[in-house]
C-alpha cells in the first residue's frame, strides 16, 4: 500500500514538476536567470527553456523598439502636461524642445541592464530624462535662437544627443536608435519679431518685383519709340519731290476729290520745286490749257488747299 501511494505521488507530481520547470520565452523579450533570488549571468532567449523550480527563477524584459516623448503636448509626452524641454539659447532666449528618444534593451547585455535599472520605467526616468535634458541644453547654450529653430540647428542638435546618449546607453545595456527632435517652439516675442520681418522681406520683394516690371515695360516703350523714330526718318528721307509729284499723279487716277498743297504762285509746292528739270514747265502750261478748256472730271471737283 505504501509503495502505490508512493507511486501515485510521483505520477501526481511528475506532471506539476514539469509544469513548474517549463519555462518559454516569447518572441521579442528575454528573460534574465535568478538563483535563490540572485541575478545569475544566464539568459534566456526566445524559445522552450528547462530551470529548476526550487531554486531559480526568471525575470522577463522586451527588447523591443521603445520610445520616450517629452512634448509641450500632454496628449503626446510620457508625463501629463507640458513635459517640454526648456532651454537657454547663446543670446539669452528661451524655447521650448519637444524631444523623442527611440531605443531598445541590448539582449546580450540584459543582465547589465536588469541589474542596474531592473524596468524600462525605471530607466526612462533615471537614466533616458535627465540625460536628454541635459544634452539639449548644453547644446542650445551654444546656437544663437536664429540658428536652433532651423533645421541646420536641430540637426545639430540631434546629432549631439545621439553622440552623447550613445555612450550612457551603452554603459546602461542599451541600445541608442534615434533621437527626433520634433518640435522646436520660439519665444512669443521673437516669434513676432520673425513674423514681421517675414512681412516686411515679402513686400521688399513685391516692391522690387514690380520696379523689374516697370523697368521692363519703360525699356519696351524706349525700343518701340525708338524703332518709330527710326521709321519716320527713313520715310522722311525716302520722300524726294520726285516722289510726292508720283504719289499726286497716282492720286488723281485713284479718286474724283484730291486736295493740293497750293503755293503763292499757285502751283502745287512740290511742282514748283520740279523747276529745274522741266517738269514745273510741263505743269504750268497744262493749267494754262485748262484756263481756256472746260474742266475735266477730274479737274472739277479737285480742291485747293
Amino acid at each position: 500500500m505504501a509503495l502505490i501511494g508512493v507511486v501515485a505521488l510521483l505520477l501526481i507530481a511528475a506532471p506539476i514538476a514539469g509544469l513548474l520547470a517549463w519555462e518559454p520565452v516569447e518572441e521579442g523579450n528575454v528573460k534574465v536567470v535568478k538563483k535563490w533570488g540572485a541575478t545569475t549571468d544566464t539568459v534566456f532567449q526566445p524559445g522552450a527553456h528547462l530551470i529548476n523550480p526550487v531554486s531559480q527563477s526568471t525575470v522577463s524584459l522586451s527588447v523591443r523598439p521603445q520610445s520616450y516623448t517629452m512634448s509641450g503636448k500632454s496628449t503626446e509626452g510620457a508625463q501629463q502636461g507640458d513635459d517640454a524641454i526648456t532651454v537657454l539659447t547663446q543670446d539669452g532666449l528661451r524655447t521650448d524642445i519637444d524631444v523623442t528618444v527611440r531605443y531598445r534593451v541590448d539582449s546580450g547585455q540584459a543582465v547589465k541592464f536588469y541589474r542596474n535599472y531592473r524596468t524600462l520605467d525605471s530607466a526612462e526616468e533615471r537614466l533616458i530624462r535627465p540625460s536628454i535634458r541635459s544634452v539639449l541644453r548644453t547644446e542650445a547654450g551654444r546656437l544663437p535662437v536664429t540658428v536652433i529653430y532651423t533645421g541646420e540647428g536641430q540637426t545639430q542638435l540631434k546629432a549631439a544627443a545621439e553622440k552623447e546618449l550613445s555612450k550612457e546607453f551603452a554603459k546602461a545595456g542599451l541600445i541608442l536608435e534615434a533621437v527626433q527632435v520634433r518640435n522646436v517652439e520660439l519665444p512669443s516675442e521673437y516669434a513676432q519679431a520673425v513674423e514681421k520681418k517675414e512681412i516686411t522681406e515679402q513686400r521688399r520683394q513685391q516692391k522690387q518685383d514690380e520696379l523689374a516690371v516697370e523697368e521692363l515695360e519703360a525699356e519696351r516703350k524706349r525700343i518701340e519709340a525708338q524703332g518709330q523714330a527710326d521709321a519716320n526718318r527713313i520715310l522722311a528721307e525716302s520722300l524726294s519731290d520726285e516722289v510726292l509729284a508720283q504719289k499726286y499723279i497716282e492720286k488723281l487716277d485713284e479718286t474724283d476729290t484730291v486736295y493740293i498743297p497750293v503755293g503763292e504762285s499757285g502751283y502745287p509746292k512740290f511742282v514748283r520745286s520740279l523747276d529745274s528739270d522741266g517738269s514745273a514747265s510741263t505743269a504750268s502750261s497744262a493749267s494754262d490749257s485748262s484756263s481756256d478748256s472746260p474742266p475735266t472730271n477730274s479737274t472739277r471737283n479737285a480742291t485747293s488747299a
